[in-house]
């Protein structure tokens, strides 16, 4: 069996499908036997601007893809599964993650045709993966397919994210004092980033705080950064940038509170992430967040700012609700690991090698 992973292109805004397809890489190589082998393939200096991208995407990727297939073949992200048109269908299996793009306000009409276009192809597919049951109902929203080719596999947990036995020395290091609030992710419009700024902004008004938010991943847009000015919050506020993978669970170690409140998700690792590394979570309602998060944290009204404020205010200032939080989610990132997902994968693609 010689199991071909497909990437996606690699832009700011896919770095998650990068992560996934790079730890599937490498956690299904050390389960192989003798004989079996996993390499990935991508398609080599996508254009990335412009119409040009549309035409390496959706023609030259997928002519590339039909001379770079295995016996079993990996599509890792829903938005490229278009390229199994120039694949054995009954070898491929396609993961799709979410239905954003088709779900939320603000997205082109070129966007959601080539989501469409991509998605159709799905039919060919011998198995298609989902991150969580959300996603599940999300595909079958647009695609009939079998339940019984149809597989829902969480996402595991990096086993870098662990409880950080000096938190004290880690907010040293990232030169962090006070109370601090962690955001991590993109700003697209789904991110729901605005509503994210004015709870921070309420917090500190309203509930008297003295938090600093500090924005880990792709910086904030100008739009944001002027509701970040109207708002006077511009000296309380830390934007750290993208920063290598090794260096992201010091920042879970170093805040008091995660605040992650996307309109929709199909999974959601960073609450995941902040729980395993024993960090409270305040998260959104939607999409497939309250079946990954639980109990492990608390959970708001994506459209409510003063909920998100007040849940942030209690971790903060109740010392009983912030252990509360922190065991809770410790006890719900554990379900989450790496091992179990890897096994299940493995057997699919066994599976459809075998016909």
């Amino acid at each position: 069996m010689n199991v071909v992973l497909f990437r996606p292109f690699r832009d700011p805004y896919r770095s998650s499908m990068t992560m996934y397809a790079d730890t599937l890489e490498r956690r299904v190589g050390a389960w192989l036997n003798a004989g079996e082998t996993v390499r990935s393939v991508e398609f080599p200096g996508p254009r990335l601007e412009g119409p040009w991208r549309y035409w390496d995407q959706y023609v030259r990727y997928q002519r590339f893809a039909g001379h770079h297939g295995g016996s079993v073949n990996h599509i890792v992200d829903h938005g490229f599964s278009h390229l199994i048109r120039s694949l054995p269908g009954d070898r491929t299996v396609v993961s799709f993650h979410d239905a954003v793009v088709m779900k939320v306000p603000g997205v082109s009409w070129r966007t959601r045709r080539a989501f469409e276009y991509s998605v159709r192809a799905l039919r060919r597919a011998a198995a298609v993966v989902c991150d969580s049951e959300s996603a599940r109902q999300d595909l079958k929203s647009y695609v009939d397919l079998p339940d019984d080719r149809v597989h829902v596999v969480p996402l595991g947990i990096d086993e870098a994210f662990r409880p950080s036995p000096d938190r004290q020395q880690a907010r040293r290091r990232l030169g962090l004092s006070g109370d601090i609030v962690l955001a991590v992710g993109h700003t697209q419009p789904y991110m729901n980033i605005d509503r994210l700024i004015r709870a921070f902004g309420q917090l500190r008004a309203q509930h008297g705080s003295e938090a600093t938010l500090v924005k880990v991943g792709l910086p904030f847009t100008p739009d944001q950064m002027r509701l970040i000015s109207q708002l006077e919050l511009d000296d309380h506020i830390r934007m750290v940038g993208r920063v290598p993978f090794a260096d992201l669970p010091g920042y879970y170690h170093a805040a008091d509170v995660l605040l992650y409140v996307p309109l929709l998700a199909g999974f959601g690792l960073p609450p995941l992430e902040a729980m395993a590394c024993g960090t409270p979570v305040v998260a959104s309602n939607r999409g497939a967040i309250p079946e990954v998060v639980g109990d492990g944290g608390i959970l708001v009204d994506a459209e409510d700012d003063n909920a998100m404020a007040d849940a942030m205010a209690e971790i903060l200032s109740q010392p009983q609700t912030r252990r509360r939080q922190v065991e809770r989610g410790f006890d719900r990132a554990a379900r989450f690991e790496w091992t179990q997902t890897t096994r299940r994968m493995v057997e699919l693609y066994r599976s459809v090698s075998r016909g």
